[in-house]
This record gives C-alpha cells, structure tokens and sequence, in this order.
C-alpha cells in the first residue's frame, strides 16, 4: 500500500524528502477532483492533507474522508485536538483503540 499527499506545495515538500512519491499539489478549485481521484487510485491505503486543504473539499467529500476505512484519510492539523483526531483515525482503521487504558 502506498501513501498518497494531498495539499499545498509546502506541505508535500517534506513527505517528498521522506520519500512519499505521490503527492498532490491543489487549490480551491482542484481540491475535490483531485481528492476523488486519489481515493479512487488503486494501491493507495493512506491519503494524509493538512487541515486547510481538508476545509477546501466539498461536504460530501469531508464525510467520505471521515468514514472511508480504505484508504484512510489523516488530516494534519496544528491545533491541540489533533491527537484526538489521530487516535479516531486509528481506531477506526484497526478497530482497536491503541491508547486504552
């Protein structure tokens, strides 16, 4: 399975120097055709985009992100909730809640 970027050109920059070979520069207008392609692109098990990009995408889109397990979407973020965000992500994919106490 490989792993496929999705944002702006900064932040696919250093998935490239991690060795991530798909990544998807987008703007406001190309964000969701390039989202369903990449969903739709066999061999693709994880997309990861930043949290901009994720609020560029249509209402349809964010809900697929959210609820698809394959492949899984991790939307990167900033702010303090984004372990939170992780760890959903991660129990949704595995069906195991890694941080259980």
């Amino acid at each position: 399975m490989e792993i496929a970027v999705i944002g702006s050109e900064s932040f696919i920059l250093g998935f490239h120097i991690a060795g991530v070979s798909k990544g998807f520069v987008v703007e406001k207008d190309t964000a969701n055709r390039t989202f369903e392609s990449v969903m739709n692109t066999e061999g693709v098990g994880i997309v990861v985009m930043d949290k901009s990009t994720f609020e560029m995408l249509s209402e349809r889109n964010k809900e697929t992100a959210m609820t698809k397990v394959k492949p899984t979407v991790v939307t990167l973020s900033h702010d303090v909730g984004g372990e939170s965000n992780l760890r959903l992500m991660i129990k949704r994919s595995l069906g195991v809640d890694l941080w259980k106490d």
